[in-house]
């Protein structure tokens, strides 16, 4: 699945149905699919900073800022999306709340792409898709969650094809950052 990300900013959101979602691997191109529900993983964040992802030793570290502390690093394990203990963080861009889509390149020139769409009136939700070879989008898949997405979303995949999409969302009470499962063939 590949997914790209926008982002759109705002200080309150309004608030919308939990959504759980699974997308079959048939229902999305060339076998990308997400998977479970998705999973708070850090609560009071800080949403003008954004969130940012990258794969490293099979794991995926995020980045992102809270109301406690401005650079917070955490490792997941992209099979369960457990936090875990993985020492010191990798490099990683600069996080903002940037706009526009954001992308992952996977085998054969596909793409996974995220991006954050809807308006402030009805919310805002990341959506995900899959860009084969020829630049043919699959069917989105909808990240609806607690609220309504903040900034844009981003996407790390390990080379063993086991990734995460990240965005932080308001939920009528705070920010946080909420995960879920990618699994891509590569």
């Amino acid at each position: 699945l590949s997914a790209v990300a926008c982002s759109a900013s705002t200080a309150t959101a309004p608030r919308s149905p939990s959504v759980a979602f699974e997308a079959p691997a048939s229902a999305v191109q060339d076998a990308c699919s997400l998977e479970g529900m998705p999973r708070v993983v850090a609560t009071h964040v800080a949403p003008k900073d954004g969130v940012s992802a990258v794969a490293a030793d099979g794991k995926i570290w995020l980045r992102f800022g809270t109301t406690h502390d401005p650079r917070v690093s955490l490792a997941l394990d992209p099979a369960s999306l457990e936090v875990i203990d993985a020492g010191e963080a990798p490099p990683l861009a600069l996080t903002g709340a940037a706009r526009g889509p954001v992308q992952v390149e996977l085998e054969d020139h596909r793409h996974l792409v995220a991006w954050t769409e809807g308006s402030m009136d009805k919310g805002l939700s990341v959506k995900v898709a899959t860009v084969s070879d020829d630049g043919i989008p699959g069917v989105p898949a909808d990240l609806g969650y607690e609220g309504s997405a903040i900034g844009q979303p981003a996407i790390a995949v390990t080379p063993a094809g086991a990734g995460i999409v990240a965005f932080i969302e308001s939920n009528g009470a705070g920010f946080q950052v909420v995960v879920t499962r990618a699994t891509c063939a590569r």
